[in-house]
């Protein structure tokens, strides 16, 4: 380790301790020089390069400040033992875990992985994104056999870098941000609609309105992309007034986007929702008309929640996560960081699973035959 090496992990030691606050200025070079034994072109050498970083800031005629305690060269001098107990932070859609079926799920698969191997699932429930940091910190001394972020709640490139520096393995279930590279795991929103949209057309659907997420949503272009691509493959001409978008847990808005759908396109014959209020909010939408389903129109929902079978006038046919897959995944990519740091770190989305019901036409209900009013043959 060069000289300037030491003085930067000598300063981002204090740094990460606490000695100063952010915003705070630290002490003036002669002063730190001989706090951290170096000479002062050592020391300048060592404040640029965090500068560079963005962890210091150099004001002319005002003097050096913190701007952020975490640095990628934090190292411990003494490390914690390794633990295999995985730390996750999570924060509830609606309000407390109970009610969050898709959270629940993914960590009750991964406590049962663990759990076979002798390790446990530790698990901390956040209001927001905004108390990541200070939970980090809390709790860096116990993250050693890594820790899992879900529903939504994703970690910026500071908290990653400061992770990195610890040696703690990280994965994230959802779109990363930033720049900073890790792991993490997906759903295929495309496919998702690859595979609602063929439904559709395989069942001689030729008008298939579509709700999706707004614009603003990352990967929002692939999801239109994959409609588009679907309906060219069965000589269906692309209409953008057949696409709504709404956000994907709201009743009211997925409900006014329905409504202005039908306005805009009387003749649609079949609707496929993304998000599982806003299929509740679609579906009102589709009774305030008077139309049956699938005799007047069919319906495909992305994102199949058990609880919205049960509010549903029939049995819904559509997709949902493989949650499953999603455990397994985040719980193996940690293990492949802690093997492999610098190998482990990739994106995987996976396709979703398909679930089968009468709302298309396709399944007759009981006791009726296929051939039904209105019903649509295979």
């Amino acid at each position: 380790m060069t000289k300037s090496e030491k003085a930067i992990h000598s300063l981002t030691m204090q740094i990460n301790s606490g000695a100063w606050k952010i915003g705070e200025k630290i002490p003036v070079e002669e002063e730190l020089s001989k706090q951290i034994g170096v000479g002062r072109n050592t020391l300048r050498e060592a404040v640029a390069a965090l500068e560079q970083q963005g962890v210091l800031r150099r004001i002319q005629g005002s003097g050096t400040f913190l701007c952020q305690e975490f640095s990628p060269h934090a190292k411990e001098t003494v490390k914690a033992p390794v633990s295999g107990d995985v730390h996750v932070f999570c924060t509830c859609y609606y309000g407390h875990m109970e009610a969050d079926f898709y959270g629940r799920e993914i960590l009750h698969e991964m406590s049962c992985r663990l759990a076979e191997r002798g390790d446990r699932l530790l698990v901390e429930v956040l209001s927001d994104a905004r108390q990541i940091r200070d939970k980090l910190i809390a709790r860096a001394e116990e993250l050693s056999g890594g820790c899992i972020f879900l529903n939504g709640l994703i970690p910026g490139d500071r908290e990653l870098r400061y992770l990195a520096g610890k040696n703690i393995p990280v994965a994230v279930l959802g779109r990363p941000i930033g720049v900073e590279s890790v792991a993490c795991v997906g759903n295929d929103d495309a496919e998702e609609v690859r595979i609602g949209i063929r439904h559709l057309a395989e069942h001689g659907y030729k008008r298939i309105g579509m709700i999706n997420g707004t614009s603003a949503f990352a990967g929002h272009h692939l999801v239109i992309d994959a409609y588009k691509e679907v309906m060219e493959e069965f000589g269906l001409a692309f209409e953008p007034r057949l696409l709504g978008e709404s956000e994907p847990f709201c009743f009211a808005d997925a409900k006014n986007a329905a409504r202005a759908l039908f306005e805009r396109c009387p003749d649609m014959d079949a609707l496929a929702v993304s998000g599982d209020r806003a299929v509740l909010g679609a579906l009102e939408a589709v009774r305030e008309r008077g139309l049956r389903i699938p005799t007047d129109i069919a319906f495909f929902m992305f994102g199949e929640l058990p609880w919205i079978q049960d509010l549903a006038p029939v049995r819904l046919t559509g997709v949902r996560h493989d949650l499953r897959g999603m455990a397994d995944q985040l719980l193996s990519m940690l293990d492949a960081l802690k093997n492999r740091p610098s190998e482990g770190k990739k994106c995987v989305l996976l396709p979703p699973l398909f679930i089968p019901g009468r709302s298309c036409g396709c399944v007759p209900p009981p006791s009726h035959p296929k051939q039904g009013a209105g019903m649509k043959n295979s």
